[in-house]
């Protein structure tokens, strides 16, 4: 585990034979097999793939997992989530538009276009399905860009939590609250563009404001997230 958070193997790359780990480090195959299975629990190796094991590209999804059945044991629901968020992001988006660099505008911008143009997709539910995605992606970069890796990571576990009830519970929304949301994201764009910090606040703290509104008109527990991550179909 250390030499992969040393970034020596590097994500989606295999880890060396079970045989060359055994030398490397003096151990038998039963200990390597375990070592492996215990970083697979964690979700920092996948072993499923028939090729050895493979490092995780995705390291948060784990945490996602955790996260979701303490918000359940604690009755948490989706707003108190977007309550969360209305605590983070409005101050990550000033911070973004401070810091973040030309191809960070650059990909925000595209995320906000493609989102626009999925709004007249059809199936609407593949286009909402591949808008949720976009929207997860764009709010994770925005926290990339705000240079702080601990926001940044906060941001992906919170919104990755949402963006799996929501694409789950509520990939039903009509195109145009899809336009809507794009519109709202390219108003945070252009702030952060211009470097303003109060400008970028503020069109995010709109943004989730009607995130919040949109959600009063839908299921607002943590049921429907916990059944989709032990679904058994």
């Amino acid at each position: 585990m250390r030499r992969i958070l040393a970034h020596e193997f590097a994500h989606g790359n295999l880890l060396p034979s079970e045989r060359a780990l055994q030398d490397t480090y003096g151990v038998s195959r039963t200990v390597v097999r375990e070592a492996l299975k215990l970083l697979a629990a964690r979700g920092i190796v996948s072993t499923g793939s028939g090729q050895g094991a493979v490092v995780s590209t995705n390291l948060t999804a784990p945490a996602i997992d955790a996260l979701a059945l303490a918000f359940h044991r604690a009755n948490a629901r989706l707003e108190d989530l977007l309550n969360t968020r209305l605590l983070i992001e409005p101050p990550v988006a000033a911070l973004a538009a401070q810091h973040a660099t030309p191809l960070q505008i650059r990909a925000l911008h595209d995320l906000a276009a493609e989102m626009a143009a999925l709004a007249n997709v059809t199936p609407p539910v593949r286009a909402a399905t591949y808008s949720y995605d976009n929207n997860a992606r764009f709010h994770t970069l925005l926290a990339q860009a705000s240079q702080n890796p601990v926001l940044e990571t906060l941001i992906e576990l919170i919104v990755g939590m949402i963006w799996r009830q929501q694409n789950t519970v509520d990939a039903q929304q009509p195109p145009e609250r899809h336009l809507q949301t794009a519109e709202q994201h390219a108003r945070i764009v252009r702030a952060i563009e211009a470097h303003d910090p109060a400008a970028a606040s503020q069109a995010m703290a709109d943004h989730l404001e009607s995130t919040r509104r949109g959600l009063a008109a839908g299921p607002t527990s943590l049921h429907s997230l916990i059944n989709t991550l032990y679904s058994t179909d």
